[in-house]
């Protein structure tokens, strides 16, 4: 494990110890609410940070914006919790909390097609995520992730006048 990685670790270990501390005397639900936090983040930090550095373009600016989008993120996580899908309810503030650090060609992909079809996009041909682990972290089922991939695809064809098999 780099030095890098092992001080995110702690970083995530002691917003941990704090929530437990403060936790101490909750109920059981807070507890739980906790341990779904810390779940999400094991699961979700890497592909949010390769995320934001693809949409920012430089790997400090990225791995900064996501650890501080998942520490920001803890104080609205029984609002996601509550929402029909946690992950589609982070995936959204994610996408805002990083549209100021867009390169300018992000910033044009995001205009011409829209946000979920362009992190559609960015998640499968520049991260390479699956269609599995992208649509969890977008939040929807495999196959309303690959309805959307087309279509931004087709989009991204009648937009930008290439031939099909260029999109891909």
């Amino acid at each position: 494990m780099t030095m890098r990685r092992r001080s995110i670790l702690l970083r995530a270990d002691d917003e941990r110890d704090r929530w437990l501390h403060e936790l101490g005397g909750k109920p059981t639900s807070c507890r739980c609410a906790l341990a779904a936090y810390a779940a999400f983040c094991s699961e979700y930090h890497s592909l949010y940070s390769q995320f934001a550095v693809v949409v920012s373009g430089s790997t400090s600016v990225g791995h900064r914006l996501a650890r501080v989008f998942l520490e920001e993120l803890a104080s609205q996580w029984l609002a996601a919790l509550r929402s029909a899908s946690p992950s589609g309810f982070a995936w959204a503030l994610l996408a805002e909390a990083v549209a100021p650090h867009r390169t300018g060609s992000v910033r044009n992909l995001y205009q011409r097609l829209g946000a979920t079809e362009a992190g559609a996009l960015l998640l499968r041909y520049r991260i390479g995520c699956s269609v599995t682990v992208a649509s969890r972290a977008m939040g929807m089922s495999p196959d309303a992730f690959e309805l959307l991939r087309r279509r931004a695809l087709m989009n991204a064809v009648h937009d930008w006048h290439m031939p099909a098999s260029d999109a891909v």
